[in-house]
């Protein structure tokens, strides 16, 4: 909406709409920042509930809230199905796209979006760059020049990427077809590669175990951060490249399945709804979408059919389990919960709370103090379910809730290499 309160852009007769909705329902209030605005801006004395008061800036103000969680999607009475066809995240994307195009993308974003090149790079010099990452004079600098706060936790990067490692053992890659009727196509994401190839490494070995064949088409940013900062053209081009690097496979019959949940819900969904330029582009995603599977919600369907192995070697005891947040978007339960649950003597205590990392949200200075305030509530909330071990399918979280708790955390998927012994 420009300053003269005329507006020229169909978003923001769309934001009036969904204010004045908001406003009558305030089933969000404390939900997140950005409702929390909201509804300060409507409780002012001269707008006094009327969204058609709002002044122009209260849509950026909002959307500055948003680390598209996309928890209030699913919290929301009046999403889709219903009539009035209510998508608060899509508005805060939307914006985002709108004030970068009309600024341009703030160098802080254009850093934290690259993490193909940010991994080549600092797996190359893992060693210089994760002591980079300790050092607390080296941070303060950074805070100064990219904008990343001087306590934000920071991945290290791991000093073989996980398609090294890959590489190496190749040459003991299952060959046969015919012991499973599925076959999969492993995103590997950026996290996993460059900074936690653990993860990849321990599904690899989960999927030999039940003599399912592999391959790695090879690693490849999902392109969420560039959403997330509002690139949208950049974001198209990623959604472009890693289409046609599993779209081969897909129509091949292999199964795609990924490590992190926001890798997953972005070549599920996001795609769909950001990365199709035309019908032709819009055909292949969707055949994508329709074979991508979380790697714990593939495994679920193994055990739904029979084919899940149970041949544990060692229990788990209790664990404290963080359910990531877009994994509740996509309203497929907590299949890591139900998996690892047929493991003996091992129980998931799951906390549905946000760790405040929000991809890259959290890591910027003004967003900081807010996040860590988010993850020492859910890191206490971790604490008192008692678990012995805490657990999070998002790399990202599990650290942010780490450096707030003081606990380290496993991927479920690393837990469930140690049950089997493999």
């Amino acid at each position: 909406m420009p300053e003269d309160g005329k507006m020229t852009d169909p978003l923001d007769s769309v934001w009036l709409r969904v204010a004045d909705i908001c406003n009558g329902c305030r089933r969000c209030f404390h939900l997140c920042p950005s409702f929390d605005t909201l509804f300060d801006l409507l409780d002012r004395p001269e707008i006094d509930g009327d969204a058609r008061r709002l002044p122009p800036s209260s849509l950026p103000a909002t959307e500055d809230g948003c680390n598209y969680c996309k928890l209030c999607f699913n919290h929301c009475p009046y999403c889709p199905p219903h009539a009035y066809m209510l998508d608060f995240p899509d508005i805060m994307i939307r914006s985002r796209v709108r004030r970068r195009r009309a600024s341009g993308i703030p160098r802080t974003d254009r850093l934290l979006s690259r993490t193909d090149a940010m991994g080549r790079l600092g797996t190359r010099f893992a060693g210089t760059i994760n002591a980079a990452i300790r050092n607390p004079l080296l941070r303060r600098l950074g805070r100064r020049w990219a904008g990343i706060h001087e306590s934000a936790p920071i991945l290290p990067y791991a000093h073989e990427t996980f398609m090294e490692l890959y590489g190496k053992r190749r040459a003991r890659r299952l060959t046969t077809q015919d012991a499973s009727p599925y076959r999969v196509a492993l995103f590997v994401t950026c996290l996993g590669n460059y900074q936690k190839p653990e993860i990849p490494e321990a599904m690899l070995r989960i999927l030999d175990h039940h003599e399912i064949p592999v391959v790695v088409p090879g690693p490849l940013c999902c392109g969420m951060p560039f959403l997330d900062a509002g690139d949208l053209d950049s974001f198209r081009l990623q959604a472009s490249k890693v289409r046609d690097l599993f779209l081969p496979y897909v129509r091949d019959g292999y199964q795609v399945v990924v490590p992190v949940p926001t890798c997953q819900l972005t070549l599920k969904k996001e795609f769909l709804q950001y990365g199709c330029e035309d019908d032709q582009s819009r055909e292949g995603f969707l055949a994508l979408s329709g074979q991508t599977w979380d790697f714990f919600q593939f495994m679920e369907k193994l055990l739904k059919e029979g084919l899940f192995r149970r041949d544990f070697k060692t229990s788990l005891g209790q664990i404290s389990y963080h359910v990531a947040c877009h994994l509740r978007d996509q309203n497929i339960g907590a299949p890591a919960r139900e998996v690892l649950g047929q493991i003996p003597d091992t129980r998931l205590r799951p906390v549905e709370l946000c760790s405040g990392h929000g991809g890259t949200w959290g890591m910027k200075t003004e967003n900081f103090p807010l996040a860590r305030k988010k993850a020492g509530k859910t890191a206490e909330a971790l604490r008192d379910v008692r678990g012995e071990t805490w657990s999070s399918d998002c790399p990202l979280a599990a650290h942010a809730l780490s450096s707030a708790g003081g606990m380290e955390m496993a991927h479920p998927a690393v837990l469930l290499r140690k049950a089997y012994g493999i």
